[in-house]
């Protein structure tokens, strides 16, 4: 690497440092999820809907911002057969952004360590991946 010979461009080299890394962070993939649901903090219950989901997460839209790490319950409905059923995960916010005026994305990572988050992203994912393939052929 070259060595930096102009102040502003030690700022800049930075920059895109930290651009790289964020966008490498992504390992899994992620599906269109959308379901209506609440989250829940020590502060506040919100309503949520769905953006997306991957093997660890999902990411979510609701008027209210969430810090990063703070940890979460959230509960969606879900069709099982006929019958409507509620998925309930405990999630830890990754990071919470802006998203102009339709509130807040907040990426979620969903704790792993319990079988029945496990299982029901497994299910969602796919459903999600079934009809994705549907939807190309």
């Amino acid at each position: 690497m070259a060595a930096l010979t102009h102040f502003g461009e030690s700022v800049v080299m930075n920059t895109n440092v930290q651009l790289t890394q964020q966008e490498s962070r992504r390992q899994e993939r992620r599906y269109v999820f959308r379901r209506r649901g609440l989250m829940t903090t020590e502060r506040v219950t919100t309503s949520i809907h769905t953006l997306d989901v991957s093997a660890h997460g999902m990411g979510v839209m609701s008027t209210v911002p969430i810090k990063t790490g703070e940890s979460c319950s959230v509960v969606l409905d879900a069709l099982l057969g006929a019958r409507v059923v509620q998925l309930k995960f405990s999630c830890t916010a990754v990071c919470c952004t802006l998203a102009g005026t339709e509130g807040f994305r907040t990426s979620l990572y969903i704790d792993g360590r319990v079988e029945s988050h496990q299982q029901q992203l497994q299910k969602i994912i796919a459903t999600c991946s079934a009809l994705a393939v549907r939807d190309l052929g």
